[in-house]
């Protein structure tokens, strides 16, 4: 179906109303309606009835009289002309027999959109009503179209809203976690050309490094990592970085007073105003390395004491016992002189008391050792 057929089967589905205090006028144009094809047909002779069934049906368009007694057609007029901005737009064709510019111009001014002059002609009446509800209906759709669109924009704009609201609620989340971090975490650009100065820094950053944020946005992480001096090693780390989007690694970083700190490295790579971008979040460890240096230290000394216990304390033991258990095994010691006898067998248990608690000890040693290694 074409655009233009479907309008007029659209169009002849519209109500219209006729006001007219003279009954064959009324007869007249029905008849004309119903040929043309329109259904929903209002009418009444009463003038004063008019504006409540305006109200009550709602018509698409309005056929009115301007002489009638009691309630004229510019009184309607007037009181609809209140009403324009609150209702949907209904096209008014007057009918009159005035030739008159001057009513003409006021019923025009009034709202009026068109006119059909009486004796009516079967054609035009047909025509102008047809023509006005096409316009109305052209006028309807565009205004839809407005309204679906505004409910577009309306939504649109919600969504906007809540968006930014949510961006703003992760900033400052965000922003918080990312002041209140003890960690060095410090922001920068990469390109082909190396890292760019830092563009962002915690306050842990003055802490860590004994820089402050002004002084610290001044430099590049060549300024404080030592191994940047060997551009292989920068290179390495940048294609491990680079091909996996974050990357775990320990350094050595130069802090303001000289002094060098080893640091574990998280960094992350991404996008940020079209530029590829690194975090990179430094903590100290150290301490951390320093206490597991001291520990393995210890453990070298336990396993030295452990090897002396071994072979250095119990060969004399042995050597000793073997002595004690010879004096044991005399001719008839034990009763020719059984107090000395009492005295070596006490002894003689007394060292294989000693041999078996180094030998505890010795076991214990080893067995620690054994799980530091793991």
């Amino acid at each position: 179906m074409s655009e233009k057929n479907r309008i007029k089967e659209s169009i002849l589905k519209h109500k219209i109303l006729i006001v007219d205090d003279q009954l064959p006028n009324i007869i007249l144009l029905e008849n004309i309606l119903n040929l043309t094809g329109f259904n929903e047909i209002l009418s009444t002779t009463d003038s004063t009835t008019a504006l409540e069934k305006i109200e009550t049906h709602k018509p698409d368009i309005l056929l009115l009289d301007l002489m009638m007694p009691e309630v004229t057609g510019f009184d309607i007029l007037a009181e609809l002309e209140k009403t324009t901005e609150s209702r949907d737009f209904m096209p008014v064709l007057v009918l009159t027999a005035d030739t008159n510019p001057k009513s003409k111009e006021k019923a025009l001014k009034l709202g009026a959109s068109d006119f059909l002059t009486k004796p009516f002609d079967i054609s035009e009446v047909s025509l102008r009503i047809q023509n006005l509800l096409t316009t109305k209906y052209l006028m309807d759709q565009l205004k839809n179209q407005n309204d679906h669109l505004e409910d577009l924009v309306k939504i649109r704009t919600e969504q906007l809203q809540t968006a930014k609201e949510e961006a703003e609620r992760n900033e400052k989340k965000y922003r918080l976690l990312f002041d209140a971090n003890l960690d060095d975490i410090n922001l920068f650009y990469i390109d082909e050309s190396g890292p760019s100065n830092f563009i962002e820094t915690n306050p842990a950053s003055e802490a860590v490094l004994g820089y402050t944020k002004e002084e610290l946005l001044k430099l590049s992480i060549s300024d404080i990592d030592t191994g940047m001096v060997d551009n292989e090693y920068f290179q390495e780390k940048l294609q491990k970085l680079l091909e996996k989007g974050s990357l775990e690694f320990e350094t050595i970083i130069r802090k303001k007073n000289g002094e060098l700190r080893n640091m574990e490295v998280k960094a992350n790579v991404f996008e940020l105003e079209g530029k590829t971008a690194v975090l990179n979040i430094y903590r100290d460890i150290t301490d951390r390395i320093k206490f597991i240096e001291a520990i393995l230290k210890q453990n070298r000394a336990f396993k030295e004491i452990a090897w002396i216990q071994s072979h250095v304390v119990r060969a004399p033991l042995a050597r000793m016992m073997g002595v004690i258990h010879l004096l044991t095994d005399m001719d008839d010691l034990e009763n020719k002189d059984p107090e000395l006898y009492k005295f070596i067998k006490m002894i003689l248990d007394s060292a294989f008391e000693l041999d078996q608690i180094i030998r505890e000890i010795s076991e214990k040693t080893a067995e620690a050792q054994k799980n530091q290694d793991l």
